[in-house]
């Protein structure tokens, strides 16, 4: 019985037929992945700017450049201008009180007097010059603003200074007439107001 059972069970595997291997599964190709909410780019890219336009912004982008290191000059130049006008307005009022004030007319100040008033007008002249041709490629409208009050104040003190080019020459011309005390006095005047002035215009700036 035992080997009429193992007889058959030899038969049935011998009338099976073979199982061949499953191929493996076919690999899928790798999906994109889904854009996240905060990617989604909802303008259209911008265009690169052209050659004219990128010369242009560079072009602006110097002229800014030169403006403030031309200003930082101007406002430096502004302290040296109202530091030399200082020393001038001294000078010439120790000079004013010695020649017409009891001081002997010595002369001991007119050197110092001029050699400052020479100095305060070429570094006031430098100065002015380097605002005026600072470059200025954006158009400013005008209106009253601390840059108004300065340009208003320094105006003033051009015209003072100008007065007192002419004021001092006629001044040295008149010695040893009654009438030179009247210029030298017109003078002195016209230096306090150029001196108030330029004070004025730099500290509207400043403070």
């Amino acid at each position: 019985m035992t080997a009429a059972l193992l007889a058959l069970s030899l038969a049935l595997q011998a009338a099976a037929p073979a199982q061949q291997p499953s191929p493996p599964p076919a690999e899928q190709p790798a999906l994109p992945p889904s854009p996240q909410p905060g990617d989604i780019d909802l303008l259209p890219p911008e265009a690169a700017p052209d050659a004219a336009t990128a010369a242009r912004q560079q072009e602006l982008e110097r002229q800014l450049r030169r403006r403030r290191q031309m200003l930082q000059l101007h406002q430096l130049g502004g302290m040296l201008t109202l530091a030399s006008l200082g020393a001038t307005v001294v000078f010439g009022e120790l000079n004013y009180i010695d020649k017409y004030g009891g001081g002997g007319d010595t002369g001991r100040w007119s050197a110092w007097h001029k050699g400052s008033a020479f100095a305060a007008s070429a570094i006031f002249a430098a100065t002015g010059a380097l605002a005026i041709l600072a470059p200025s490629p954006i158009e400013k409208k005008a209106r009253l603003d601390t840059a108004m009050l300065h340009k208003i104040a320094m105006g003033v003190a051009t015209a003072g200074m100008v007065a007192q080019i002419v004021l001092g020459v006629a001044t040295a011309g008149k010695e040893g007439s009654v009438s030179q005390r009247d210029f030298a006095l017109a003078h002195q005047i016209v230096g306090f107001a150029t001196f108030g002035a330029t004070a004025v215009g730099f500290g509207v700036l400043t403070f």
